[in-house]
Order: C-alpha cells, then sequence, then structure tokens
C-alpha cells in the first residue's frame, strides 16, 4: 500500500482533481501486480530497449498508486491484471483508443499516435496535438467500463520532428511548457525512438480530460507566416487500468 505521504510525494500533474479515491489491492491482486508488472518490465529489457525498462522499472511506485486509484474507482474489484475476465478489473500499456471523444462515449479520439499536424498560422504550435479536435480527451466513465490512464513519459516512434516544447492542460488546469529541444534534437545512437521527459507524472481518473500542446522547430531563420503541416507519431508511455468489459476485445475498435 503506498501511503498518503508517498503518494503526495509523486509530484502528479492531475488539474483541479486534489484527491482520489483509493482501495489498497488484496495479498492476490499484489502477487498479480507485481508479477504482470515485472513481466512488462522484463519483456521491454529482452524484446525492446533496456533503457525503456529501467525507467518503466523505476516508476513501479507510482504504477502502484495508479493501481490503488484504479481499486477505488472501480469499487473493489478484484485485479486480473494482463489476463483479467469478468468481474475484475485490469491494465495493459496505453493504446490510442484509451483516449475518448468524451467521458461517456465509447468512440476513440485517436485510432493511431501516427498523425498530420498543422501549426497554428504563424506560430510554432499545434493546440491539442494529443487531444480530440485541438481540444480534450477523456478517460472514460461509463456502467462498467471505466478506466484511469497513467504515464510518466512521452515516447515519440519517429525521430523526427524536432519537438521545441511541451504544454499539457489537466482536468482544465494549464501547466506551462516545457523545453524539451534537448531530448528530440541529441539521441543516442542506434535508437529510432525518443524519450520525452515531463515535469510531473499523469494520473487521470474516470472521466478525466486533457490535451497536449506541441511546439516544433520548422527549421527555419524567420517567423513563419503561414501554417506547417508536420508527421508526428508521439504517445503517452504509461499503462491503462480498466474494467474488464473496458479492456474486452469486442471493446477495441
Amino acid at each position: 500500500m503506498i501511503g498518503a505521504k508517498e503518494f503526495a510525494n509523486l509530484n502528479l500533474m492531475a488539474g483541479t482533481v486534489r484527491s482520489l479515491d483509493q482501495a489498497p489491492g488484496s495479498a492476490e491482486d499484489m502477487q498479480i501486480f507485481n508479477r504482470d508488472f515485472d513481466m512488462l518490465v522484463a519483456d521491454m529489457k529482452n524484446l525492446v530497449d533496456p533503457e525503456l525498462a529501467a525507467d518503466l522499472a523505476a516508476q513501479k511506485d507510482y504504477y502502484t498508486a495508479a493501481f490503488q486509484v484504479a481499486k477505488g474507482a472501480f469499487g473493489g474489484k478484484p485485479f486480473g491484471g494482463l489476463k483479467a475476465s469478468t468481474g475484475q478489473f485490469g491494465m495493459r500499456m496505453i493504446m490510442p483508443q484509451d483516449l475518448r471523444t468524451d467521458a461517456a462515449g465509447l468512440t476513440p479520439a485517436l485510432y493511431s499516435w501516427l498523425q498530420t499536424l498543422t501549426t497554428t498560422t504563424s506560430r510554432t504550435v499545434k493546440t491539442g496535438a494529443i487531444g480530440y479536435g485541438g481540444s480534450y480527451c477523456y478517460t472514460q466513465n461509463a456502467a462498467n467500463k471505466n478506466e484511469v490512464i497513467a504515464f510518466h513519459r512521452l515516447i515519440s516512434y519517429k525521430p523526427n520532428p524536432r519537438v521545441l516544447a511541451v504544454e499539457l492542460t489537466i482536468n482544465g488546469v494549464g501547466y506551462m511548457p516545457w523545453s524539451v529541444e534537448v531530448y528530440s534534437k541529441i539521441r543516442k545512437p542506434y535508437k529510432q525512438f525518443t524519450i520525452i521527459p515531463m515535469p510531473g507524472k499523469v494520473l487521470l481518473h474516470p472521466g478525466g480530460f486533457f490535451y497536449i500542446n506541441l511546439f516544433f522547430d520548422l527549421e527555419v531563420a524567420t517567423i513563419p507566416t503561414t501554417t506547417n503541416v508536420v508527421d508526428v507519431e508521439i504517445a503517452p508511455f504509461g499503462l491503462t487500468f480498466a474494467e474488464y468489459d473496458y479492456l474486452a476485445a469486442g471493446a477495441i475498435t
């Protein structure tokens, strides 16, 4: 159980949300959580990238806290981990379809992280680059189909574009943009992805909402006078916790 003091030290970005319902996992819940989280880390280390795996492993306390929020939000249902079944809740890595057009609906805001974005005229920013229609996307809040989303990084699956800054608006609160230029422009050899750090961790309860603005280096020496088109494949890097009816195969479109 992550206690109140430890929870307060997690450096969360949750907007207007000042408290979140939490519930401790049972001994069986925690056995499953530890097994499956460690398996995600091991698979990432062996099949993807050791440094990315180490970064995820270092955030285990944070994802344990997110698990406790999900346990509380879902009425204390038992946890089934990566193999949840009827009557349980489970978890998986965040997918594009986990972002919804509204809290009560079932329509994904995105079907792929790959997007062609158009910047604002005479600016380098795309408002709602990750969002829906240039504004908020939501975590689902529907009977037996609730979800909690937690992430601590952004990941760009494409070596480009050159992102200058990132700005989050979470549950109605806008956070100041933070500079990520050095991370997006200077990459380790042989890595075809880029990790974009964040100043805090995002935790979205059922019905939570957010969008992300991106500022780009358009590689011009003067103020841009038109719109510019940028191809991106940038995603939140973290976990979705959700009730089984949300995670079931028929719920993925």
